[in-house]
């Protein structure tokens, strides 16, 4: 092994930005990872241990560099950088890969499964799996998928079924198969930055939001939409990818090593995300939140139109189910 070194984590962001061929050249010999997540998430945190393994795995041959937050830009910047090999690894949205492989909405079907324990082992099946070859047609190496729960309703105002959200606008992630679910209830889907979310809620410019359990309490969203509808109608996954370039030029037992220390912070993820859902839900009850628990009926005909769709663009769709 040629790297040596040892774990630092660090803020470059005016140097990447500004000039990257020079962060290239002066952190030649490490693994770069970005985040779209402050250092504070579990999927930041995840990188972070991935570091530490490595370093400790390899006795120092890997030196780790993380940049959160979207210091390295937006998840598509982010995704141009690792084809050009301007950075060496991601963990980044399954959403943002759905724009440019379909297939990879097949893992937003849905109800695939009800929680995130069953997301989980989903998302570590053999379908699962062999559905990460598909990013090297990208130029990367998949190495696996995570999770960020699973998604949710938080309105402004009451909802007893979809009906009710017709004519509304709803903040979601801007990617086709969630765009598709909600134009299907007559929602106006409006991309919000996170950041911005709380005072779009509070102002009236969305009347609720396509939510996880975390943020829904980590951004205090309560306090602007009080309706908390508990669908669980899709997990929202996370990849671990690296640049086709950075996997070229490691031997097969850094490679191994890289593979199995990844595998290994991802089910650390998973474990964390099955110990605090509850929690969470338990916090947002705490908060005064109305808390309606809704089965799969609440979508009406939107699912089986959402299929009509989706089955034929994202065929991986059959294989999920099944397995499921």
């Amino acid at each position: 092994m040629k790297r040596r070194g040892f774990l630092k984590t660090t803020c470059l962001a005016a140097a990447a930005l500004a000039a990257p061929g020079l962060l290239r050249a002066a952190t030649d010999r490490t693994l770069r990872i970005g985040t779209i997540t402050p250092a504070s998430h579990f999927w930041t945190q995840t990188m972070e241990r991935v570091g530490v393994s490595l370093a400790e795995r390899s006795g120092g041959a890997f030196e780790t560099q993380i940049f959160p937050s979207g210091q390295l830009g937006n998840e598509a910047a982010m995704i141009q950088q690792l084809q050009t090999g301007g950075l060496d690894m991601g963990f980044l949205t399954v959403a943002e890969f759905s724009n440019r492989l379909d297939d990879m909405a097949a893992l937003f079907t849905p109800y695939l499964v009800p929680d995130v324990a069953r997301a989980s082992q989903l998302l570590t099946g053999p379908t699962a799996t062999a559905m990460l070859d598909q990013f090297t047609s990208l130029g990367m190496k998949g190495l696996g998928f995570g999770l960020g729960g699973m998604r949710h309703l938080i309105s402004r105002d009451p909802v007893t079924s979809s009906a009710d959200l017709a004519g509304r606008k709803y903040r979601i992630t801007p990617f086709a198969p969630l765009r598709d679910f909600y134009e299907l209830m007559d929602v106006a889907p409006t991309p919000i930055p996170l950041p911005g979310l709380f005072d779009a809620l509070a102002n009236g410019q969305v009347d609720g939001a396509d939510i996880d359990l975390e943020l829904a309490w980590n951004l205090n969203l309560y306090n602007q939409a009080p309706h908390l509808t508990v669908t669980n109608q899709m997990m929202f996954p996370v990849v671990a990818v690296v640049s086709g370039s950075y996997w070229a030029g490691l031997d097969d037992s850094e490679k191994e090593m890289l593979s199995s220390t990844v595998s290994g912070e991802i089910d650390w993820l998973f474990a964390r995300y099955m110990e605090f859902e509850p929690t969470w839900l338990d916090n947002l009850r705490g908060s005064g939140m109305t808390v309606t628990e809704a089965s799969p009926d609440f979508f009406g005909e939107t699912l089986n139109r959402w299929h009509e769709i989706w089955d034929a663009r994202a065929p991986s769709i059959a294989a999920l189910r099944a397995e499921a």
